[in-house]
């Protein structure tokens, strides 16, 4: 099962990344929508208790230029729900993608978690394995999920950078 790990660094402490990033709906509509160019991205339900952050969230990210055979199986549009859990003990949120197409032929999983460098100052760390179980083409369409994967994070990056500067984070 290919995997992903990413790592990007940020000018701002732990607890704002996690509440003014990553689980403010403004500022992931804003990152999805307007930055990213994704048709959708929706909060489907979020519950907290002392415990834990559960949240399932809607994206529609652009299908693009794919490949011939990637598209006859994907189809035109593509959408996924993101089940995640935040534990606030260990400071991780753990994920999963349901896809719209091919559910029971692709798992897409996650985790993503914060190391503490400075008082002003993270790492982002994302693991993310994606497994696509279809004949001829599941190879294929692994590479460009995590093509896609690793593309939007950069971008994103860049986004979550200037926003952290500009409203001082």
């Amino acid at each position: 099962m290919p995997e992903l790990t990413l790592r990007h660094e940020f000018d701002i402490d732990e607890d704002a990344y996690w509440s003014k990033c990553v689980f403010d709906p403004a500022f992931n509509k804003e990152l999805y929508v307007d930055e990213l160019q994704f048709p959708n991205w929706s909060l489907l339900e979020s519950k907290e208790d002392d415990a834990k952050i559960v949240r399932r969230v809607q994206v529609d990210p652009p299908v693009g230029n794919v490949p011939g055979p990637v598209k006859k199986v994907i189809g035109d549009r593509l959408s996924y729900i993101e089940e995640g859990t935040f534990d606030r003990k260990t400071k991780r949120y753990a994920f999963k993608v349901i896809p719209s197409t091919m559910a029971d032929k692709t798992k897409v999983a996650g985790e993503m978690w914060v190391e503490k460098l400075g008082e002003k100052k993270i790492a982002r760390v994302l693991k993310i394995s994606v497994e696509v179980k279809v004949f001829m083409v599941g190879g294929m369409v692994e590479e460009r999920i995590l093509s896609d994967l690793r593309t939007s994070y950069d971008r994103g990056t860049t986004f979550t950078r200037r926003v952290i500067a500009e409203r001082g984070l």
